[in-house]
């Protein structure tokens, strides 16, 4: 969910289009033939595997990787991805053959675009019937109006804040986290894109992602006007998250503010989440198919699978705890789960969110977030 590297953008040529022409063909083929909710065997196309996943932290889960083979037979690789510039770049370099990737939905185009990724019949995947409507044929998830991208989990970022220190008025206002009351009090992770783009919204820009040249200066003098508030910037999640239930921190401000909330109240920490009325930034993540794939069927039902109910009820109240796309799940889940997840509140946060865009000049915002850090 965060991070960001260097891109190289590859354009497709002739025989690459040629190429997507005929997978295109045999992808309508295969799925026309698999039953994904039957075992390895059902219809007459065989799952092959195993098959290869690059994806965030979470997706390794021991249950969920054992339903699916139950399921269909087919193994499952799991490589836990560290960023989204490195999810393209370990596609992109192909040292591992890569049948399912894991990016943020505003990476989408950046893998089509360099010819890496394959568009989905959504009409083939039974459990999207389920997703909820928010995130079906989310322009960020699809390029020449083609869905490459399946949503799974999802998060709001705002400020998570211990009451008892912070008004829930002062919270509603984007200008606390730079509020002197709070020097030394606030925690952050590393996360650029995350960072830079909610200032830039909230000093006033319409697309805070195009911003280069004097604007983006603009958005890194604000930022370096927070250091005096930031207690730390964090490598991790983790982290913040205890750092807030143990007071150290009053605030985090970001850090997918809703599974921090939920995290730290599981802990006993009392702590409220508040979006900003400047507004918040959302982040999605998607499953994504990578062109040229062996195990196409296998990858269709891998994708099948994990936006199911069973599937994502287990990745919203598993190991780790965050919202996800399937409707069907919050009434799989106790009332205490739902209101420990936020989902009571999920569609006031999400309603108040805008979905963080990746920057259109990377390189620009990496050097920016590297003066920032540097202080």
């Amino acid at each position: 969910m965060s991070g960001s590297r260097v891109l190289t953008h590859v354009s497709p040529s002739r025989r690459d289009v040629l190429r997507f022409g005929a997978q295109a063909a045999m992808f309508a083929t295969i799925a026309a033939q698999v039953d994904f909710t039957g075992p390895a065997f059902a219809g007459e196309t065989k799952l092959t595997g195993p098959l290869n996943v690059l994806a965030w932290a979470g997706y390794d889960d021991p249950e969920l990787m054992r339903g699916f083979t139950e399921l269909t037979g087919v193994e499952l690789n799991i490589k836990e991805a560290e960023s989204n510039g490195a999810q393209l770049s370990l596609v992109q370099a192909g040292t591992t053959k890569f049948d399912v990737i894991n990016p943020d939905a505003v990476w989408t185009a950046k893998f089509a675009d360099a010819g890496l990724t394959l568009p989905i019949d959504t009409a083939k995947l039974p459990s999207l019937e389920d997703t909820l409507p928010a995130f079906r044929n989310r322009p960020e998830t699809m390029v020449d109006g083609k869905v490459y991208g399946i949503p799974t989990r999802f998060g709001v970022n705002g400020f998570v804040y211990w009451p008892d220190k912070i008004s829930a008025e002062a919270a509603s206002n984007a200008e606390l986290a730079w509020d002197p009351s709070l020097k030394n009090r606030v925690e952050i992770i590393d996360w650029p894109e995350l960072y830079l783009w909610m200032t830039g919204k909230w000093i006033g820009l319409e697309k805070p992602e195009d911003a280069t040249g004097e604007t983006l200066q603009k958005i890194l003098d604000k930022m370096i006007a927070f250091r005096p508030n930031m207690r730390a910037l964090q490598a991790d999640m983790g982290t913040v998250k205890s750092d807030l239930t143990n007071r150290e921190a009053w605030m985090v401000w970001g850090a997918s503010s809703d599974n921090v909330r939920t995290t730290a109240r599981l802990a006993g920490a009392n702590v409220d989440l508040a979006i900003p009325k400047q507004g918040g930034a959302m982040w999605m993540e998607t499953l994504q198919i990578v062109r040229g794939t062996e195990h196409l069927a296998s990858a269709l039902a891998y994708i099948n699978y994990m936006t199911s109910a069973k599937a994502m009820k287990q990745m919203a109240w598993g190991a780790d705890k965050f919202a996800v796309t399937n409707a069907k799940v919050r009434d799989m889940l106790t009332p205490e789960q739902v209101k420990a997840l936020g989902l009571d509140k999920m569609e006031e946060w999400v309603a108040n969110c805008q979905m963080s865009l990746a920057p259109v000049d990377e390189n620009a915002w990496a050097d920016a977030w590297q003066t920032f850090k540097m202080g």
